[in-house]
């Protein structure tokens, strides 16, 4: 998924600074080294326990958390806030590959990440390698089955539905469904976010086409049909959508998860672009991100301590205001602790109606099929 890329600036303390000099003037400590071990907060000696040696250690490394993208510049500002904990942010890139071979390639160094944000593909083949720690946060009880790993190593923490954007002051009626994207009226309007057989976000977009089109889970041909169909009608153009080209016009109509096209709405506002979003009322699908501690964390404390802060409320609705669904939505509305405010932003259809996942197995097979198809149906 295609990821903007701002830089961070994060809040640093002076007692953050102290620590990570005492830290890295010699081998693991004895605490970092009780919390490595630690599989939940009460295994490592409880939360006073976890936090001590967290600012102990004094900085998070992470990679790809990009400051305007589900709200992660607040999420992390307000960890490090909270905690005087100083956060390394590479935001170079977010390809959960990326983050992967980051991992593999700085075993032993200080400067290998400490969290992951992959794809939850990504997390499992991770999982499979070793690469990731057996760690339950408090609220793990919360999280559906389906949204993590049985072994404990990663946990769905956001997520979203596909949707589609539409600039309302220059469409004179905005597509509400993908049968509606083949209306002539469209013609040169509709932009995918990039090439589905090298993108999640493509790759989950004609997933939902094909739902819309008799197809299912198990058969994404219909949907390659589908963008076959769009792209000869002259409505689909080969131009990768981004905020700016829906505020320069070049494409007006875009494909896009929900909370994507959500935030772009709030950055070209100040442009004059109406951008509005739906959920397809004929077929979507939803996919979410995995949170994962790397096994080899430079800062294991740290590591277990935002991994905590992610799923509490604080993080999860901080999450919400990023346009997300976060892993623990349903649990925190049945609660009462939702951010009421931040769940009301989001697309009624998306929040209401649970749209289907594909599974790993699903996922792996209809890849095969979209990378033999599509270069041949859209070109």
């Amino acid at each position: 998924m295609l990821k903007h890329t701002r830089l961070l600036t994060a809040a640093v303390s002076l007692g953050a600074l102290t620590a990570l000099s005492a830290c890295g003037s010699g081998g693991e400590s004895e605490e970092s080294a009780n919390w490595r071990a630690a599989t939940s907060v009460e295994d490592g000696g409880g939360m006073d326990a976890l936090i001590e040696a967290a600012q102990a250690e004094g900085t998070l490394n992470t990679m790809g958390l990009y400051p305007d993208w589900a709200n992660y510049g607040g999420l992390l500002d307000a960890f490090s806030e909270k905690y005087g904990i100083e956060v390394e942010n590479d935001t170079s890139t977010g390809a959960s590959q990326d983050l992967i071979n980051a991992v593999k390639n700085r075993q032993g160094q200080d400067t290998s990440l400490d969290y992951l944000d992959t794809g939850e593909s990504f997390a499992v083949a991770a999982a499979e390698e070793g690469l990731l720690a057996e760690y339950v946060p408090e609220t793990a009880g919360d999280i559906p089955e389906n949204m993590k790993s049985s072994d404990g190593t990663w946990y769905n923490h956001l997520g979203g539905t596909v949707g589609i954007g539409c600039d309302a002051a220059a469409i004179g009626e905005c597509p509400e469904s993908f049968e509606d994207l083949l209306d002539p009226q469209y013609r040169g309007k509709v932009a995918l976010p990039g090439d589905p057989t090298t993108g999640e976000s493509g790759f989950m977009i004609v997933f939902a086409a094909a739902l819309a089109n008799g197809g299912s889970l198990d058969d994404i041909q219909p949907g390659i049909d589908y963008f076959a169909e769009l792209s000869d009608s002259g409505n689909l153009v080969p131009t990768e959508a981004v905020a700016g080209t829906v505020e320069t016009g070049e494409t007006p109509i875009v494909l896009n998860w929900d909370y994507l096209l959500l935030q772009w709405g709030d950055d070209v506002a100040d442009a004059g672009v109406e951008f509005e979003t739906v959920i397809p009322s004929d077929g979507t699908v939803s996919s979410y991100y995995a949170a994962s501690i790397n096994d080899d964390a430079p800062h294991p404390a740290v590591a277990r301590l935002w991994q905590e802060f992610v799923f509490s409320d604080e993080g999860q609705n901080l999450l919400l205001e990023g346009y997300v669904q976060p892993g623990r939505l349903d649990s925190m509305v049945e609660a009462g602790t939702v951010d009421e405010d931040a769940l009301s932003a989001l697309p009624e259809e998306a929040v209401e109606q649970t749209a289907p996942q594909p599974t790993q197995e699903q996922r792996e097979s209809q890849q095969a099929v979209l990378a033999e198809n599509w270069a041949k149906a859209v070109g």
